[in-house]
């Protein structure tokens, strides 16, 4: 069973919805729960992928996950966020459950080999550790890591697992020898929806800035976000690739908080204490 939460109303759309990874991985879970069972998808191998389909128009909306309860950050989603010029317009918040998912035949004492995407390695962290004898190979998706032990050939085929979601299981017609293996019950990934088209209205933004380098920038901005009654939910860096490092690395912030007060004002102001800053999303 899943659950989602979502911050707007369904969405709904002509086009394909492009996701990263293969069918029944969590991503697709989110569309169908933001767009509707019905919706057509569009499998990427990479985030990249997903941008670049929805900036080129081949899509008219890409879902990405942003951050896990577990796993933390989805660092290349926002770097993605930042490099190319899509929106946030709608969140949902996806409760995943991890399972140890083998070819019919296979028993767990076969298993010498586990297939999935890091982010999942590190949502099961407490179960991955209960047996150390296993070889722990990153996949690029979680189903992609079912496809893979599908396509195993002799001895293999029935000696390695993949984690992943029940979804992809059904979608493989693979067993499931374990469910619910990730280390919370409550384990929750946030979804974010792009478009090319920006939102007038919501209550909810992401934005990304550089800031000068010198003593109290930082709480410059954390000011201006107190003055425009701001209730700040989130602040991450990332290395800003951009510039040159020498005698200290640059980074670019990223910060989401709940808006209360009219943001063109935020932005205007922001924007004079920032050396570039970007809105992410409105929603």
């Amino acid at each position: 069973m899943y659950l989602c939460y979502i911050s707007r109303m369904k969405l709904n759309s002509r086009k394909a919805v492009a996701f990263q990874g293969e069918h029944g991985a969590f991503s697709e879970v989110a569309v169908f729960d933001l767009f509707g069972k019905h919706t057509k998808t569009e499998p990427s191998t990479a985030f990249h992928n997903v941008f670049e389909k929805v900036r080129s128009g081949k899509c008219e909306y890409g879902v990405v996950p942003v951050e896990n309860s577990l796993g933390g950050i989805v660092y290349q989603v926002w770097d993605c966020l930042n490099e190319y010029d899509l929106n946030i317009i709608a969140e949902a918040k996806v409760k995943i459950e991890h399972c140890l998912i083998v070819n019919p035949g296979t028993k767990l004492s076969d298993i010498y080999k586990i297939y999935t995407h890091y982010q999942a390695a590190l949502q099961c962290d407490k179960f991955l550790k209960q047996h150390p004898s296993w070889t722990i190979e990153n996949a690029y998706d979680t189903a992609g890591s079912v496809k893979i032990i599908q396509n195993l050939t002799g001895d293999d085929k029935f000696r390695a697992a993949a984690i992943a979601s029940e979804q992809a299981a059904k979608f493989y017609r693979m067993k499931i020898l374990k469910k619910g293996i990730q280390d919370a019950k409550d384990n929750f990934t946030r979804f974010v929806v792009l478009s090319r088209q920006k939102n007038k209205i919501g209550n909810k933004i992401s934005f990304a800035c550089t800031l000068k380098h010198k003593p109290g920038t930082l709480l410059e901005i954390l000011s201006i976000i107190k003055k425009h009654n701001i209730n700040l939910t989130s602040i991450h860096s990332r290395p800003n690739k951009s510039k040159k490092y020498k005698n200290h690395f640059h980074y670019h912030f990223f910060l989401e908080g709940l808006l209360h007060d009219p943001l063109n004002k935020f932005l205007s102001e922001i924007s004079q204490k920032c050396e570039t800053s970007k809105l992410l999303g409105l929603y």
